[in-house]
């Protein structure tokens, strides 16, 4: 395991590496199965263990042929319902559909929070779309700085819930107004902790995908898009932008504003106008608007899945959980 850092050590984060060697003492890899396996890490809870759900190639190429543009456009909302308050379910929904409104009974949010604006996006962040069952919905994710450099960062509500894995899983980074410039990336593998799996932890709730190259290129997605750096143990209290895709919208919305701690294990923000579609998003310290590279500190997800409200949003606080689980989804391959 030492000897795997020192090899990868100039392509990961500097954050990642602080106690990285003692966070993976003992890693062991699991073979690849044909359904999900477990990779244990030593010194860490069983909770925090990484189980891996591959996915077969011809599912890749399914996925690939199931979401042409259409309906990419049409997915609908997806989610178990929430309060009145705010449309739909857990932050993760679709493009192009309007969501009924509750602002009778939603609370006022403080004073003086920012609105997002809407842009066409950046390369390191894009929308997953993904079905369960006969239902086409969609998330938010972005591409994380790794040594095996296809790693994808989701909430873990958007691809494992109560009916099992999300299936037809395809990346599209800054898919906008219909474009896919950078095409699309199947879900090939999806890695989430075994806390996340026995009782949906919120303080779990983040997931890993890695992503193969669209048909006719063995490029994977950060040497085409760039990456986000993973950060851990940032602390709470930052500036920070927050980019996700609304199930109201076909292009993404992003807020500057500042993260701060809602309990230990999670952070929150305050910006308006964060509906369902956005579960995944990025909390992005130091953006750079035109390249997409910063560090990544948070997804929304975590405390309600994201939140019950347009103008709070959550996410599990990163520290060594979701640095085992990064390190392990390299580890695996399927």
């Amino acid at each position: 395991m030492r000897t795997w850092l020192r090899q990868h050590r100039a392509r990961l984060s500097a954050a990642v590496i602080t106690g990285a060697l003692t966070a993976t003492a003992g890693l062991a890899t699991a073979g690849g199965t044909a359904g999900a396996s477990t990779i244990g890490a030593a010194g860490g809870p069983p909770a925090t263990q990484a189980v891996v759900h591959p996915v077969a190639s011809p599912a890749q190429a399914a996925a690939r042929g199931f979401w042409t543009a259409a309906r990419m456009a049409s997915a609908t909302p997806a989610g178990q319902g929430r309060p009145a308050a705010r449309p739909g379910g857990p932050k993760q929904a679709s493009p192009g559909q309007a969501s009924p409104e509750g602002a009778a009974s939603t609370p006022a949010p403080p004073p003086g929070i920012p609105n997002p604006t809407y842009f066409n996006g950046v390369p390191t962040v894009g929308a997953l779309f993904f079905t369960t069952g006969t239902q086409a919905h969609f998330c938010t994710a972005s591409v994380v700085d790794s040594a095996t450099s296809d790693l994808v960062l989701t909430a873990a509500h958007c691809v494992y819930g109560s009916g099992g894995y999300v299936t037809n899983i395809a990346y599209v980074p800054k898919w906008h107004q219909g474009v896919s410039p950078y095409g699309m990336w199947a879900a090939q593998s999806v890695t989430v902790a075994a806390g996340w799996r026995q009782s949906q932890d919120p303080d779990l709730d983040f997931a890993f995908l890695a992503v193969s190259p669209p048909p006719g290129t063995r490029r994977p997605v950060q040497s085409v898009t760039g990456g986000l750096r993973l950060g851990v143990s940032t602390g709470y209290a930052h500036p920070v932008t927050l980019i996700g895709y609304n199930d109201t919208d076909n292009q993404p919305i992003e807020c500057a504003t500042d993260s701060f701690e809602f309990e230990p294990t999670q952070l929150e923000f305050y910006c308006n106008g964060y509906w369902d579609g956005t579960s995944g998003g990025p909390w992005i310290l130091h953006l750079n608007p035109v390249t997409g590279s910063g560090t990544v500190i948070g997804d929304i997800g975590g405390y309600e899945q994201g939140g019950d409200y347009p103008w709070a949003s959550y996410s599990p606080y990163y520290a060594s959980p979701i640095l085992r689980l990064f390190l392990q989804a390299q580890l695996q391959r399927p």
